[in-house]
This record gives structure tokens, C-alpha cells and sequence, in this order.
């Protein structure tokens, strides 16, 4: 994991270290069981839970199973497991819970803490953290309002192989995203539709292209991206 969402993920804990413990969690029979539930209830420091009594509770959270309270209490390991360490919950998913959740209501300090992991992970997935930029695009598009940071900062990136790699990757099809869980926030899918679509991007495409060193991957994504803004 990089180093840098250390201090970001210390933050989330801090913020959200005042949510209590669950004693129960609401669900389904058919999607979570009883030794479920007591593997996610274990007694045991929140940074400890392991993430495999995590994962059928992160798949199903606030759809069959638990409540915006109880995801509060287990977000920062979610988090931590899913999205900075290796889960296997897509972001879009965990994110789209987070918005269920009503997180603009939640108290201050646990709003800006996670709006500042979500834009450390994404400066890290800019420069090689291992998520699909497409995935946690789409899902910061279902948690975030307005993703004009996040699109900046992406287009301010394109000298990092990563970052060019992951536009020439984005799931886009005459000029319309495809990842389906887009399909939900359609404002925010327009935005980025439309800054893929501005003179802005393919400027700085190219001005990206014509400074590239020898760096192969680099110059084959930007060209790639090139091709497909023309």
C-alpha cells in the first residue's frame, strides 16, 4: 500500500472512532448469516478485523444487510481492506453504499476526513496505487457531487504512466462511459463526458505527448488517448 494514504486512513479512524461498536446488525437470513454476523461482531479492535469477516457484510451493505449506522462504525477497515489494500469489493459498490448511507449528513469531521481519502487514493491511484481509475472514478462519481478535482488533477497528471494508462483504459464508446454503474448519476457521467469531449483534455494530451521521454507505455497511451479525442 502506498505510503501515502497512511496518514489519510489514520484520519478516517480518528474521525470515525466515536461511532459505536454494533451489538447486532439488520439482515437478510439469505444474504448473511448468523456466523456471519459474529465474525463481523468479534471483539476485536476495529484495525484488526480480518477482511474475509468483512467481505459478506461489505457485499451487501445497505441493500439486505446493516444500516447507515453500523456502516459508519466499520468504514475506515472497509475502506482500508477494499480500496487501499486488497479486497475484492468493487469501489463502485462500496462507494454507492456510502452515498445510500446519506454521508453528506454525517458530522463534519467524518465527511472532510473521508473526502480526503478519497482524493489521496486517487493522487496514489494517479501514480500506480493497483485500483482501475475507471472503477474508482465511477465510484467517486456515485460519493462525490462534483467531480471537477478529480477530473483537474487527472488531466494535470497525464506525464505519470499510470495515469495516461488508466484514460487510454477508460470504458468510454462514441464518446459515452461505459461502465454501467454510471447509470445512477447521470450529472456526474455528463461531466466527465464532457471534459473528455473539451479542447481543454486533448491540448494537454498532446502537449503530454510531444514532452514524453522514452518512456514507451507512456508515449503508447498518450498516443492511443490522442487517437481516440480526435
Amino acid at each position: 500500500m502506498f505510503t501515502l494514504l497512511t496518514p489519510a486512513l489514520d484520519r478516517l479512524y480518528e474521525a470515525f472512532g466515536r461511532v459505536p461498536r454494533p451489538e447486532s446488525v439488520q439482515h437478510c437470513e439469505c444474504c448473511f448469516d448468523a456466523e456471519e454476523e459474529a465474525a463481523l461482531l468479534a471483539p476485536v479492535p476495529l484495525r484488526e478485523l480480518p477482511g474475509k469477516a468483512l467481505h459478506p457484510y461489505a457485499m451487501n451493505v445497505m441493500t439486505t444487510v446493516g444500516a447507515a449506522a453500523d456502516l459508519r462504525y466499520f468504514l475506515p477497515r472497509m475502506l482500508e481492506v477494499n480500496l487501499a489494500g486488497d479486497g475484492v469489493v468493487d469501489p463502485e459498490w462500496l462507494l454507492i453504499a456510502v452515498r445510500r448511507a446519506s454521508w453528506t449528513t454525517w458530522p463534519a469531521a467524518e465527511q472532510d476526513a473521508l473526502r480526503a481519502f478519497l482524493r489521496t487514493l486517487w493522487t496514489a491511484t494517479l501514480h500506480g496505487h493497483e485500483l482501475e481509475v475507471d472503477a474508482l472514478l465511477c465510484g467517486i462519481g456515485h460519493a462525490e457531487g462534483d467531480l471537477t478535482p478529480y477530473l483537474e488533477e487527472w488531466q494535470a497528471a497525464l506525464s505519470s504512466t499510470p495515469a495516461a494508462e488508466g484514460l487510454a483504459e477508460l470504458g468510454c464508446q462514441n464518446g459515452r462511459l461505459t461502465n454501467p454503474f454510471w447509470d445512477e448519476r447521470p450529472a456526474q457521467r455528463a461531466q466527465v463526458e464532457a471534459w473528455l469531449a473539451g479542447d481543454a483534455l486533448r491540448r494537454d494530451v498532446r502537449d503530454a505527448l510531444y514532452a514524453a521521454g522514452p518512456d514507451d507505455d507512456l508515449r503508447e497511451a498518450l498516443t492511443e488517448i490522442d487517437l481516440s479525442l480526435s
